[in-house]
């Protein structure tokens, strides 16, 4: 699966879903985009979940793939900071997270061999918070969060960046998602090695194939 995993020296996460998974806090953020249609729109609570589940619907059959909400939003002439406002304002992480020692063990004992970095749809705040109450914020070397470009994942121009922003060749990166077509399809177009992961036990897969112990 990783051709070139002794090269690596650089890992990549994706955050919501990969390094944790909360439906209480994606109800919350859901609940977030809700409102925000409901204000821009006019609409009752009730219209504004068919306006989104109608968009999302119309995304999956245009793009062949599961949309973000972000994308999602944007469908219906939503500006990508209106949502994170929205978000910010609205969406409370602390009454669903809390550290996760495990977690901490298997992300810690890469840091060893790599440099680890966070590439996320989240804004910057809500992303720190996230990565408090887990007990992590200390483990990552940099946080691409959706302020970096205003482009949310799936996105190649803003991949290209990121990569140019952490240097080095494809074989030098793992990317690690819980969703192939928007945390991994990108990056493995680049040649960059990848997993795919969906709870945390998952992530012992990277020590197994780097050969570290956890």
């Amino acid at each position: 699966m990783l051709p070139y995993q002794n090269e690596i020296r650089s890992i990549v996460f994706d955050l919501d879903g990969t390094l944790y998974v909360s439906p209480a806090l994606y109800e919350n953020v859901q609940q977030a985009a809700e409102e925000l249609v409901s204000d821009s729109r006019g609409a009752t609570p009730e219209e504004s979940r068919i306006l989104l589940k109608n968009a999302h619907q119309r995304l999956s059959e245009a793009l062949d793939e599961e949309p973000t909400l972000t994308r999602t939003c944007m469908e219906l002439g939503l500006e990508v900071q209106e949502l994170h406002q929205a978000i910010q304002d609205k969406v409370h992480p602390e009454r669903f997270l809390e550290p996760d020692p495990v977690l901490y063990a298997l992300v810690d004992s890469l840091r060893d061999s790599c440099d680890l970095y966070i590439y996320t749809n989240n804004n910057l705040l809500l992303t720190r918070k996230i990565l408090a109450l887990l007990g992590i914020e200390d483990l990552f070397r940099h946080l691409y969060t959706i302020e970096f470009s205003w482009n949310p994942k799936p996105d190649p121009d803003s991949l290209q960046r990121v990569l140019e922003d952490i240097g080095g060749p494809p074989e030098s990166f793992l990317f690690v998602g819980d969703r192939r077509q928007v945390d991994l399809g990108p990056a493995e177009s680049f040649g960059i090695p990848t997993l795919l992961v969906s709870e945390t036990a998952d992530l012992l897969q990277i020590h197994k194939l780097m050969g570290i112990v956890p």
